[in-house]
C-alpha cells in the first residue's frame, strides 16, 4: 500500500474513531444523569462517571501530568505513524492514537482547574472490573488483545515476504 493511501486509512480510523468516542461521550453525559444507569447484562450497566486520573481512577490527583503523559505518546505515536511502511502497525497505532486522542479531548475540553485538568468521561460500567468508554478501548483492549494478533500477523506475512525475496531465484538473475 502506499503512503498517501495508508495516511488517508490512518486518518479515516481517527476520524471514526474520535467521532465514536465523542458522540458516546455527549450520550452518556445527557441520558445517564446523577444516579441513573441502564442495565445491560447482568454485570455490565451504563453508568456514568467522571476520571481525573487513568485506569481504575489511579491517580486521579494527578490529572494534568497524566493528560501530559498522553499527548507526548500521541505526538511519539504521529512521528512513529509517519515513519511507519507496515500496513498492519500503522493501523494498529492509529487505533490506539485515535483512543488517547479521545481521551486527551476530555481533559483539555472539560477542564476546570487549569490546562489538561479535565476528567474524562466513563460510562460502560463492568461491575466487576471496570468503567471506561470507548476511547479505553481503543487504547487498552486494542493494545493488549487486538494489538498483539495484529502485530503476530504482520510479523509472520513480513518474514514470509522477506524469505521468499531471498529465495527467489530471479532476483539472482537480476543481479548479475
Amino acid at each position: 500500500m502506499t503512503r498517501n493511501r495508508r495516511l488517508s486509512i490512518v486518518a479515516a480510523i481517527l476520524l471514526v474513531e474520535i467521532s465514536l468516542d465523542q458522540l458516546t461521550k455527549a450520550w452518556a453525559e445527557s441520558s445517564l444523569g446523577s444516579s441513573r444507569y441502564i442495565s445491560v447484562l447482568p454485570t455490565i450497566k451504563l453508568n456514568l462517571a467522571y476520571n481525573s486520573g487513568f485506569s481504575f481512577s489511579t491517580g486521579s490527583d494527578r490529572g494534568q501530568l497524566i493528560g501530559v503523559l498522553v499527548a507526548v505518546i500521541s505526538g511519539v505515536l504521529i512521528w512513529q505513524i509517519l515513519r511507519e511502511t507496515r500496513d498492519g502497525r500503522t493501523i494498529l497505532m492509529a487505533v490506539i492514537l485515535g483512543g488517547a486522542i479521545g481521551n486527551l479531548i476530555d481533559r483539555v475540553f472539560r477542564a476546570d482547574n487549569g490546562f489538561l485538568s479535565g476528567r474524562v468521561i466513563d460510562f460502560i460500567d463492568v461491575t466487576w472490573y471496570a468503567v471506561f468508554n470507548l476511547a479505553d478501548m481503543f487504547v487498552v483492549d486494542m493494545f493488549v488483545v487486538v494489538g498483539a494478533i495484529v502485530l503476530v500477523i504482520d510479523e509472520v506475512l513480513h518474514d514470509r515476504r522477506s524469505s521468499h525475496r531471498d529465495n527467489d531465484p530471479s532476483d539472482d538473475l537480476s543481479r548479475s
